[in-house]
């Protein structure tokens, strides 16, 4: 059975860097990413059922806890690259499937490789689960670039902050704008690059 394999390949994401094309003085690895990804995602959706939405927290949790879990076979793929179009997109995520189906699944026993064939793709999907992990994914990144530039890291992370931050507010979730316009800016407090942005006009500008 397949399973052991399962665990040893998940094992990797704790020693793969994220962010591998620019310099950064705290680098978090895929594995530390995962969790704080969970943790963000959890707190989106407890936001979203004050707000009268109800959330699937099973689906949820899958899709969090597995979103990069393909990394572990195909390296963290830089996501500027990987969405520079929709050819190379779909290019990319057909190759992501070949390489676990031959590398994970092929050495899986019924009824695990369809249930695991199904967790590790499509995760950030058009359910509200889906959308919760796509805005979790983009959370973790600003506060990442948030930690870097408060290190004076500046270069490309105050950009990429801005960029992020843009690509949250056009999320129609409730959780995504309560986040930019409450919790984000006790974040960015006391980073001079970053606490003059007007995150409240960055929602309506999106609107």
């Amino acid at each position: 059975m397949g399973l052991h394999n399962y665990l040893m390949t998940v094992r990797k994401l704790n020693n793969m860097g994220r962010w591998s094309t620019d310099f950064m003085h705290q680098r978090a690895t895929v594995s530390e990413h995962s969790f704080f990804v969970s943790q963000i995602g959890q707190m989106l959706a407890l936001i979203e059922e004050e707000n009268g939405n109800k959330v699937d927290w099973s689906r949820l949790f899958k899709k969090l806890v597995n979103h990069d879990v393909v990394e572990a076979m195909t390296g963290d793929i830089i996501s500027t690259v990987k969405h520079k179009n929709e050819q190379l997109r779909d290019m990319l995520n057909m190759l992501e499937r070949e390489i676990v189906e031959e590398n994970l699944l092929s050495s899986m026993e019924e009824p695990y490789k369809s249930i695991y064939r199904e967790i590790l793709f499509d995760g950030k999907d058009s359910t509200l689960e889906g959308e919760i992990l796509k805005c979790a994914d983009y959370i973790d990144a600003i506060v990442e670039c948030i930690n870097e530039v408060k290190l004076n890291n500046l270069h490309p992370f105050v950009d990429k902050f801005h960029s992020i931050v843009q690509k949250l507010a056009k999320s129609d979730l409730i959780s995504a704008r309560y986040f930019i316009s409450e919790i984000l800016p006790g974040m960015t407090e006391g980073c001079s690059e970053l606490e003059r942005s007007d995150f409240t006009n960055t929602i309506k500008n999106d609107e």
